[in-house]
């Protein structure tokens, strides 16, 4: 879902799949094929996030920008969380 955050709006570029339950918020622009996975959170409450084409936040990934300022992220890069685990 897209939320604006203090009259700021997120911004999405052609043929990018966000899912409807990934939050964007505020000052967000996610450029062309991109992938926002489920439970993603895109936090550009204080800051900026630029999201290069191609580029994917998978599941449950969490991004946010310092206060005033910008996270570029770039092209064709794709951000994930990694967990692991053993079972005995």
């Amino acid at each position: 879902m897209l939320y604006k955050f203090e009259g700021k709006q997120p911004a999405t570029g052609n043929n990018s799949y966000i899912s409807d339950i990934a939050r964007v918020i505020g000052d967000v622009v996610i450029g062309d094929n991109c992938y926002i996975g489920h439970g993603a959170i895109l936090r550009g409450d204080y800051g900026r996030i630029e999201i290069g084409d191609g580029t994917a936040a998978e599941e449950g990934d969490i991004v946010h920008a310092p206060p005033n300022d910008v996270n570029r992220i770039g092209k064709k890069i794709t951000i994930a969380t990694l967990l692991w685990c053993t079972v005995n």
